[in-house]
Order: C-alpha cells, then sequence, then structure tokens
C-alpha cells in the first residue's frame, strides 16, 4: 500500500472546519439503527460536542455526538448508531481506512478502472462512490470528474483490494496537458525506439523500483524495447533495463528535449516538459506521452496551425480557440484509456511540427489563460483553413455522440456569410444557399471578395473524366462504408436508403450524380451516385471529400489538376495549380456534368470554394479581418457569435 502526504493533508484540513449538522445530501432526518463501513471525512471539536462528516452508502452527511468516550479520526472508517443526525453510540473499534495517492496516468470508463503511478491498475467496486472535498463542503462527483494525471486524487480500498471510495482534494489543477506523440509522419503512436538528447543533459528514471541516471550535456540516451523490457543504453552500452514506465526529463527545466528518432517539418523536434514512456499494446514497440505546461504547448501548437505571416491579432485568435479546443479535449476524456489528453496530429491540434517563433509565443504570451466560454460551456473551438464564402453549421457536418446526423445544433456554430455583397459595398451577401442553379453561379463567380479572399483556395475547380470519377468513387466508397456504414446508404427495392455493403464493383458505371441535400451554408450534406449496380447517397461533407479525391492514386492515368484562385480575379492562376491533390478541399461546391449525343455521362467539373470543414474560425479570415484592424476578441466574435473570454487559471 502506497501512501502519499496528499490525503494526510487533506485530512488535516478538513479536521479544522466545522460542518453544520443536516447540511448534506441525504439528511432525511430518520432513525438509522445502524451505520456500517462509514468514512470519516472529518472529526471536529466543538465545545462539548464533537461533528463528524462521514461518507456511507454513497452519500455524505454530518452529524453530532456528545459522547467524548470515542473519538474517530479522519481517515478512519466507524460503525455507529444514529438518531436523526445525532450519533447515538459507535460500535466496534476504527478501522484506519487503507488508500493510494498516487497520479492517475489513465482510467478506463467501461471497466471503472484507474490506472495508478505506482499501483498499476486498480479496478473500482460496484457501489463505489467519488466525491471533491473543497472548502469545507463534500460534493458529489462522478468517474468522469477523475482526470487523467490528477494528482490529487486518493483512493480507498476494500478487502477484496478493490476501490470503494475517490477523494478529490478540491479541483484538479488544469495547467498541464498529456500528448500522445506520433512516430514519422504522425502515422501511428508506436515507436520501434526512442533517442533523447538536450544541451542541458537529461535524467532517466524508473520511479517504481527508485532507479535514476543522469545524462551528461548533449549525449544521446536510446530506449528500445526488448524482449525483457525496455533498454535504456548510452553509445550502445545498456544502463538498465525495466518492464516499468520509464521518465526523461531535462536537467536544466528551460532547456528542450530534442528527439532524434522522428523528424517533423522543421527536423528534429525540441520539446518542452518531461516524457513519459511505456511498453505499447503493439509487442516489440513504445509509447511516447510529453507532459508539458499548457502554455508550452500552445506556443508549439499555434505556429504548427497558422503561419506567423497572418499577423498578431490573427495568431491571438488561433491561440485563444488553440486553449479552448485543448481544454475541450482534455474534459472529453476521450484519450484516456491511452493515458494522454491530446494527440499531435490533426486528431487534435498539429503539435510541434512547426519550429517555436517570435511572433506566435507573443500571442500565446499575451493571450495566457483566456479561453472561450458560451454560458457555462466551453466553446466547440473548431477552426479551419479557408472560407469560399460561407461558414457551415456545425450540426450539419458532424453527428453527435451516438451517431445521430443532423446533430443537435450550437447557436454559435451557426451557418454564416463571409463575402462581400458586390452590390452593396461592405455589406455580406445574401445567397439563397439551397438553390443549385445560385451557388453553381456563386463558385463560378471569382471576381467575389470577402474575408478569406487572399487565400488561393477561395475559389477552386477540378474536373474528372467518366473513367477517373467512376475509379476515385469505386476505389473509396467501399472503405468509406466500412468506416462509418450508416452514412453510406443504399436505395432498396421498396425505395428506401439502407445501410448495407457495397458491391465488390462498387457503384459501376456512373450515370449520374446529384446534390440531395445542403446544409444551410451550402454545404454539400448527401450526394447521390446512381450507378449500373445501384443508386448510392453518401452522407456527411467528410465521405463525400474522401470518395471524391482528385488524387491520381484514386483516379488512375494521368495528373489530376486542381486550379485555384483568390478573390477578386478574372481567372484561375496557373501559377497554382495543385496536382493529385489528397481530397476534394470542402463540400462548399456545385458541379456541371457533361454528356455524349446519346446522353452518356462524359465528364464532371466540381467548382468550389474554401478548404477544410468550415465550421467555426476560418484562419484565412482571420488572417483578413485582423490586416483591417479588428482585434483578436472581435475576430472570434465573428466565427463563436456571442463567446465570453474566460481566464482559466482564475475559474
Amino acid at each position: 500500500m502506497a501512501r502519499g502526504t496528499g490525503m494526510l493533508a487533506m485530512a488535516a484540513m478538513v479536521s479544522t472546519l466545522l460542518f453544520p449538522s443536516g447540511a448534506f445530501a441525504g439528511d432525511d432526518n430518520k432513525i438509522m439503527d445502524s451505520i456500517e463501513h462509514a468514512f470519516v471525512v472529518s472529526a471536529v471539536a466543538d465545545g462539548s460536542e464533537y461533528h463528524y462528516t462521514v461518507i456511507a452508502n454513497g452519500q455524505a452527511k454530518s452529524y453530532y455526538t456528545n459522547n467524548k468516550s470515542f473519538v474517530a479520526q479522519a481517515g478512519q472508517y466507524v460503525s455507529f448508531k444514529a438518531k436523526d443526525d445525532r450519533i447515538v453510540d459507535f460500535r466496534g473499534a476504527a478501522v484506519t481506512a487503507p488508500y493510494f495517492h498516487e497520479k492517475v496516468m489513465a482510467k478506463t470508463t467501461t471497466t471503472h478502472t484507474l490506472d495508478l503511478e505506482l499501483h498499476g491498475a486498480l479496478r473500482l467496486a460496484d457501489t463505489y462512490s467519488v466525491f471533491r472535498v473543497e472548502n469545507g463542503h463534500v460534493i458529489p462527483q462522478s468517474f468522469q470528474d477523475i482526470a487523467v494525471g490528477a494528482e490529487n486524487v486518493s483512493v480507498f480500498y476494500d478487502e477484496q483490494g478493490q476501490g470503494d471510495l475517490v477523494l478529490l482534494e478540491g479541483k484538479t489543477p488544469v495547467n498541464t496537458m498529456r500528448v500522445g506523440i506520433n512516430n514519422n509522419g504522425f502515422a501511428s503512436l508506436d515507436h520501434a525506439r526512442l533517442d533523447f538528447t538536450s544541451a542541458g543533459g537529461l535524467k532517466v528514471e524508473d520511479k517504481k523500483s527508485h532507479w535514476t541516471t543522469d545524462i551528461a550535456a548533449s549525449t544521446a540516451v536510446a530506449l528500445v524495447p526488448g524482449a525483457d523490457g525496455t533498454h535504456v543504453s548510452v553509445a550502445g552500452q545498456d544502463l538498465y533495463v525495466s518492464t516499468n514506465r520509464l521518465y526523461v526529463y531535462p536537467a536544466v527545466e528551460s532547456t528542450p528535449v530534442q528527439i532524434m528518432t522522428f523528424k517533423r517539418a522543421y527536423g528534429y523536434p525540441l520539446y518542452h516538459g518531461d516524457f513519459e514512456i511505456t511498453p505499447s499494446t503493439t509487442a516489440g514497440k513504445l509509447q511516447l506521452i510529453n507532459e508539458v505546461q499548457i502554455e508550452d504547448y500552445l506556443r508549439q501548437v499555434v505556429p504548427s496551425e497558422m503561419p506567423a505571416s497572418f499577423g498578431l491579432e490573427a495568431l491571438k485568435a488561433q491561440s485563444v480557440a488553440a486553449r479552448t479546443y485543448a481544454l475541450g479535449d482534455y474534459e472529453s476524456t476521450r484519450y484516456a484509456t491511452k493515458g494522454f489528453h491530446v494527440d499531435d496530429s490533426t486528431l487534435s491540434q498539429v503539435y510541434n511540427n512547426s519550429a517555436e517563433n517570435d511572433l506566435t509565443s507573443q500571442a500565446v504570451k499575451e493571450t495566457k489563460g483566456l479561453i472561450m466560454k458560451s454560458g457555462d460551456a466551453l466553446v466547440d473551438a473548431r477552426y479551419y483553413s479557408t472560407s469560399g464564402g460561407y461558414g457551415a453549421a456545425k450540426h450539419e457536418v458532424w453527428a453527435d455522440g451516438n451517431g445521430s446526423f443532423p446533430g443537435t445544433p450550437l447557436s454559435y456554430l451557426d451557418a454564416k456569410s463571409y463575402v462581400y455583397d458586390p452590390a452593396q459595398p461592405g455589406e455580406l451577401l445574401n445567397l439563397n444557399t439551397q438553390d443549385e442553379a445560385a451557388l453553381n453561379s456563386f463558385y463560378k463567380n471569382l471576381s467575389l471578395t470577402g474575408y478569406d479572399s487572399e487565400s488561393y483556395y477561395f475559389r477552386w475547380k477540378v474536373g474528372f473524366s467518366k473513367t477517373e470519377l467512376q475509379n476515385t468513387i469505386n476505389s473509396n466508397l467501399s472503405d468509406r462504408y466500412k468506416a462509418d456504414p450508416n452514412a453510406i446508404l443504399t436505395l432498396d427495392a421498396n425505395g428506401q436508403y439502407v445501410s448495407k455493403p457495397i458491391p465488390a464493383g462498387g457503384v459501376g458505371t456512373v450515370n449520374n450524380l446529384y446534390v440531395a441535400k445542403r446544409g444551410t451554408g451550402g454545404n454539400m450534406m448527401e450526394l447521390v451516385i446512381e450507378g449500373s449496380t445501384g443508386t448510392y447517397k453518401i452522407v456527411k461533407e467528410y465521405n463525400i471529400r474522401f470518395t471524391i479525391r482528385p488524387n491520381k492514386a484514386y483516379t488512375g492515368g494521368a495528373d489530376v489538376l486542381l486550379s485555384r484562385a483568390k478573390g477578386g480575379s478574372s481567372a484561375y492562376d496557373p501559377a497554382f495549380v495543385l496536382k493529385n491533390y489528397t481530397i476534394l478541399p470542402s463540400a462548399f461546391a456545385t458541379f456541371d456534368i457533361a454528356r455524349d449525343a446519346d446522353g452518356n455521362l462524359t465528364t464532371v467539373t466540381f467548382y468550389g470554394g474554401g478548404n477544410g470543414h468550415g465550421v467555426g474560425m476560418s484562419q484565412y479570415g482571420a488572417s483578413s479581418l485582423g490586416a483591417q484592424g479588428w482585434s483578436y476578441d472581435r475576430i472570434l466574435n465573428a466565427y463563436y457569435s456571442g463567446m465570453e473570454l474566460v481566464n482559466v487559471y482564475e475559474m
């Protein structure tokens, strides 16, 4: 049993507090003849009385007694008889409650299991409870409130070794991020080996076995998985082998650590903070987590997500959005079983792919701690590269957690116009985004201007021959079905669209395609493809963009060319044509179908605007607005309507 100082400190703290009787939930003024195995949170002398706060049967209650012949202490289990809120008689001796006070490294919601730093996996009992002790109050909490990385946690366990009570000592500070680090190209969280170095030297530690070693400045230390554990070596000579979690720290806190076994866009990456290395679930691989202060995390997110050339106010808006988005991931616990809050790829936010620079760091510093809230909730701070004139409503792009699509609307993430009306200078255009003919003219019009005019993705077009279109659809549709079967539908004999596997030959010959549904911003939500093997409906912009892919790897044959133009242009710029773009740049698009004399489809040309999903802040738009003199908070309000700025460190 590992005992930390945290629980003892908490017991000392709460034992000085006076809890008035009847102050807690569950005080129903009934006679309770037998209170068994109650955990004493506090014991406070008050004149001739003792006041106790206990947790029993999953509820916190306050009692008093005049009987001083027996005194229970905080951190003990007691049994007693009580009438109303008065203890009539203690029964038996108090038992000191065994507990672990350790950092929570990961957690699994399905089994209600905590991975504690030294003890390891600890499953909670079926009748466990969670409470937070703060400012003299005992507040019911849930498993969700136990944060990965939290160090203010005491877990009390029963005779079977299962946790039956979790106490949180105050609010868990939100000041660090735990980042899952991918290997080359952000391809995988598995690493074949890891080599660390630092100009200030390093420290390597195995906390469980009480082993440490110092690594000299600018000397590389390698961690390599083996059948007998992780080998720690310098210059090919083993220093240590361990099956436990290992830690790598900079010897000089202000000097970053460099990893030499994978590269990012700027070379071998330099990191702030500390590292945890554990064996991966993939045999012969390691998992790497970087635990870093939030502001240092942002210093390496902001330049990776927005170039310094976008200007200080846009970078400050990006800093606030990125901080808010990171806190949203922290609260969601979607990576809790893996032991981190965010990963370093586009699955969260790109982290440390570009080197830090003075202007992006200034933007982070000048917005320190600021996040966006809507009411009591964090803003869902989505952002993307470029708007083609309209933004999308979030619920018309993503499903809810239960898979329901369209999802639940968020008032601040609604569809908005970001393009100017040529007939009313300075006013935003109000287009009928459900009119296919109007949209067709809109996306073919290169002369329009808007927030994103300076982006070459403001307007784009790409053409497919019939064969190319068939090939990209048939190369990708089955994979999209496997990934999202409820969004790739087949028209059945009853005229209903149902989820069923795509035939081996895909859609066969493409005879026609049309947009069946658009979002309020004009983004494609449903695309119908009529083929020789059936009629298929692709739901959600992501699935559409990853089916109609303008890349010869999927179309076959020659390079596929994506033409682009800034706003206010008279023609697509030949200097900015892209070859074999990965996906359709956005779902804000229309298309023209050409047919031969017999009515057979021959080519399809897509005309569109923007780059990305279209929800939340457009980064090019933010840059343009900043250049026009808009402050970062005004920029944010343009994209997240009615948001309020709050300092996370003062919450």
